[in-house]
């Protein structure tokens, strides 16, 4: 059996990223893991998954793809109780987003927001 342990991001802004993930968002901060050349800290998204971000002393640069770039990892989507509040508290922090919207095919509220890194994240209510 399969199940979804862990996702990763590699930051651009450490930071901004534990703030927006852990006060903002409201994720719980677990363990952070030195791994010599980079370091990993965990927030529980549930109970099974976790997200992981990723530091690392290399500098690759950063990608800058397009939403409708194919063959990428477009967004993570997370349910929550309301969109409306979610967006308020965004908006209150500074984060630029679009106001929500319904999705009237898939029967749900949402709004797409960038992280800190650029990773598109998805928020429904439905």
């Amino acid at each position: 059996m399969l199940k979804p342990d862990h996702i990763t991001i590699n930051v651009t802004d450490l930071e901004k990223s534990l703030d927006f993930y852990g006060r903002i968002l409201g994720l719980k901060q677990l363990e952070t893991v030195d791994m010599g050349d980079h370091r990993l800290y965990y927030f529980a998204i549930t109970d099974s998954l976790r997200l992981e971000l990723i530091t690392y002393e290399d500098d690759f640069g950063e990608a800058h793809p397009h939403e409708k770039t194919r063959g990428l990892y477009r967004h993570l989507a997370f349910s929550c109780d309301s969109v409306d509040e979610l967006y308020k508290r965004l908006k209150e922090n500074g984060i630029d987003c679009p106001e929500p919207e319904d999705v009237k095919k898939l029967n749900f509220r949402n709004i797409l927001v960038k992280d800190p890194n650029g990773v598109e994240l998805e928020f429904i209510t439905y």
